[in-house]
């Protein structure tokens, strides 16, 4: 009896743990294990330019000083890659060109006068009684940056320039054997036209930009000066003498700006 009742528990036992079985080896085969790799490498991105998020910048010219221009630019991006810059300003004494008339001897032209070569008033380019008078500039220049990475960078720009510079200088009086500068003031003027290709590199700081170029180009002068002369007759002769040249030009620049 005891063997019976042994028996018939044991068929119970297996009879009921095989559907359990069953159901957890087909729970197993129905799982399905997810396994999320995550990285934050950059090398799995793909690489994205940095572009300046800056959109314009103000700055002045501190060699200015040099050639008496004193302007105020703005630099407006247009994309990424490309520029506008604008300049207006005044001028004064050109110093540079000074030095660069003396050494050249730029020659006037008298319509007026019977013999070229007798203007007694003093030459272009010196300040002895000439003086400097208030001009005006102005500038245009598009440029396109290499790295298309916004107003940062290396860039080349291609520039019109106008600059204006006006003096006054008195008059001659006395006669032809003691004369001086001491009459009347005349009004005098020059005009210079630059067309120039830039080569640059410009770095923007947290707000501060600095950029450095060199430009080359050509360089179209038109003036006109005080010029005198005593006649035979021992009178005083006075008019205007004009002068134009055209040739290569060379420029250094540094500029400092705000940017925002």
């Amino acid at each position: 009896m005891q063997k019976t009742l042994l028996l018939l528990a044991t068929y119970l036992f297996f009879t009921g743990i095989n559907p359990i079985i069953a159901q957890s080896k087909k729970g197993i085969q129905d799982s399905t294990t997810v396994i999320i790799f995550n990285s934050n490498s950059s090398t799995s991105s793909s690489a994205k330019k940095k572009g300046s998020s800056e959109s314009t910048i103000i700055k002045i010219a501190p060699l200015g000083l040099l050639s008496g221009t004193f302007p105020i630019l703005v630099e407006r991006r247009i994309t990424d890659f490309f520029s506008i810059q604008a300049a207006v300003g005044v001028t004064h004494r050109n110093y540079a060109r000074t030095l660069i008339q003396q050494n050249s001897e730029t020659t006037a032209e008298y319509s007026w006068a019977n013999d070229n070569n007798s203007d007694i008033a003093e030459a272009i380019g010196s300040f002895e009684a000439r003086k400097a008078k208030i001009g005006f500039m102005a500038s245009i220049q598009p440029r396109a940056y290499f790295a298309s990475e916004g107003l940062d960078g290396g860039f080349i720009g291609l520039s019109f320039d106008y600059y204006r510079y006006n003096t006054e200088i008195a008059g001659i009086t006395g006669n032809n054997n003691n004369y001086k500068h001491a009459g009347s003031m005349k009004e005098e003027f020059e005009n210079i036209k630059d067309y120039m290709v830039h080569f640059g590199y410009q770095s923007l700081g947290s707000r501060i930009s600095v950029e450095y170029s060199t430009a080359i180009g050509l360089r179209n002068v038109n003036g006109n000066k005080y010029a005198a002369y005593f006649n035979n007759s021992g009178g005083l002769v006075e008019g205007a003498g004009t002068y134009k040249k055209t040739g290569l030009n060379f420029n250094l620049g540094i500029k400092v700006g705000y940017h925002f």
